[in-house]
C-alpha cells in the first residue's frame, strides 16, 4: 500500500533518514523508534571501536546511519538482522541471523503467559518437600503425588529456531531447592541449532544460577522420537503460514519473502499432527503451539486432538487467535490450563 503523500512529506521534513524508514516503518512514530534503535546501536559499535583505540569521525557515524537506514527502509532489511539481535523475555538478548526466523513479539507474549502459568499452577512448582518425605500443597491444586514425583521438570521445544521460546522458558520457569528444571530445543535447520547454541551462552546468566539447563538437537521432527515420560510439556512454534497467505502481500510483508528463511514459514496442519503424535507416543501431559488464526485453530482440534485431550485456543494481545493449548484430561495437574483459553 503506497504511503499518503502528506506522511512522506512529514517525514522528509523532519529527518532524511526518517524519510529513507518510512517504506517499511509505515508511520513516523515506528520511523523515529526505528531510527533510536539503529542511532544507539552505531553509537554503541563505535564507542566499542573509539575504546580499542580505532580513529572515528562524525562522518562515519552519520554514514553508518544512514546506510542501515537505507537498507531497512528502501531494501526491507529486517531490523533485527541490521542490529543482530532482538531482545526477548524478562532479560535475553537473542542473536538474529539471515537464514533463521526472526523471534516475535507474539511468541514471546504467549511463552512468558503459559510458563508463568505452569510456575504458578503446576505441582512441580507449588509443592515442597516438608519433613524429607512429604508433599505439602501450597496452591491447593487437586493432583496426587505421581504428578510430582520428579526431580526435574523437563520442556520440549520443536522447531527452535533462534532457541528463543527454549531460553525463555529456561528463564521463567525457576525449579524449587533440590529440584531442576531441562530445556530441550530441536531443529532441522543446523543454521538455526548453531545460532540457538550461541544464544545459550550469550544468556547463560539468565538461567544457569537456578538449576536449569538447557540444549539443542539438530534433527527433523517427522523423524524425532521420545521417549515414554521424558518430558512434561512440549512447546512449538512451527511453519503455519498457507502458501497462498506467504504470497500475499496482506499477510506477508516483502520484507519477510525476501529474508526470512521460507522454510520456518511455509507449513500447516502437518506440523501439528506430527506434534500431537509425539506427545502421545511420549506420553507427555501438555502441549502448547503457535498458530495462525482461529480456522487454523479449529482444523487443528478437529483432525488433531483426540477425545483423551482438552484444547482451546488464547489469543494474543491484538485479538488473534495465536495458540492452541491441550492437555491429558486425566491429569489434574494440568487442568488449570482452561483458565488461559478464551477462544
Amino acid at each position: 500500500m503506497r504511503l499518503p503523500p502528506t506522511i512522506v512529506t512529514r517525514a522528509w521534513r523532519e529527518s532524511f533518514n526518517l524519510a529513507q524508514l518510512l517504506p517499511e516503518a509505515r508511520t513516523i512514530a515506528t520511523a523515529r523508534t526505528e531510527l533510536r534503535w539503529i542511532t544507539e546501536y552505531v553509537e554503541e559499535k563505535m564507542t566499542d571501536q573509539a575504546g580499542k583505540g580505532m580513529k572515528v569521525s562524525d562522518s562515519d557515524f552519520q554514514d553508518k546511519i544512514s546506510r542501515l537506514c537505507y537498507l531497512r527502509g528502501q531494501k526491507g532489511v529486517p531490523l533485527q538482522y541490521l542490529l543482530g539481535s532482538q531482545p526477548f523475555g524478562d532479560s535475553l538478548d537473542i542473536k538474529c541471523r539471515r537464514g533463521v526466523l526472526i523471534p516475535r513479539w507474539e511468541t514471546e507474549e504467549w511463552g512468558i503467559k503459559i510458563a508463568q502459568g505452569i510456575r504458578k499452577n503446576h505441582p512441580f512448582f507449588t509443592t515442597a518437600e516438608s519433613d524429607g518425605d512429604e508433599l505439602t500443597e501450597e496452591a491447593g491444586t487437586d493432583t496426587d503425588v505421581s504428578e510430582t514425583a520428579s526431580q526435574t521438570f523437563k520442556v520440549l521445544d520443536l522447531c527452535t529456531g533462534t532457541g528463543c521460546l527454549a531460553l525463555l522458558f529456561a528463564e521463567q520457569l525457576r525449579a524449587p531447592m533440590a529440584k531442576s528444571v531441562y530445556v530441550e530445543g530441536v531443529d532441522s535447520s543446523l543454521d538455526a541449532i548453531d545460532l540457538a547454541r550461541l544464544n545459550r551462552a550469550m544468556n547463560a546468566r539468565a538461567f544457569e544460577r537456578y538449576g536449569t539447563s538447557v540444549v539443542f538437537t539438530g534433527a527433523d521432527i517427522f523423524y524425532f522420537d521420545i521417549a515414554s515420560d521424558q518430558f512434561d510439556i512440549i512447546i512449538a512454534n512451527p511453519p503455519y503460514v498457507s502458501e497462498e497467505h506467504y504470497c500475499s502481500p496482506r499477510y506477508t510483508s516483502r520484507s519477510v519473502r525476501r529474508f526470512e528463511p521460507k522454510q520456518a514459514l511455509l507449513g500447516g496442519i502437518e506440523f501439528y499432527r506430527r506434534i500431537l503424535q509425539l506427545a502421545r507416543e511420549g506420553a507427555v501431559p501438555a502441549v502448547v503451539c503457535e498458530i495462525a488464526d482461529q480456522q487454523q485453530l479449529q482444523d487443528i482440534v478437529d483432525e488433531c486432538v483426540d477425545d483423551g485431550w482438552a484444547a482451546g485456543g488464547m489469543s494474543d494481545s491484538a485479538g488473534v487467535v495465536r495458540t492452541i493449548i491441550a492437555w491429558r484430561k486425566e491429569l489434574s495437574g494440568w487442568s488449570w490450563m482452561k483458565q488461559l483459553i478464551n477462544v
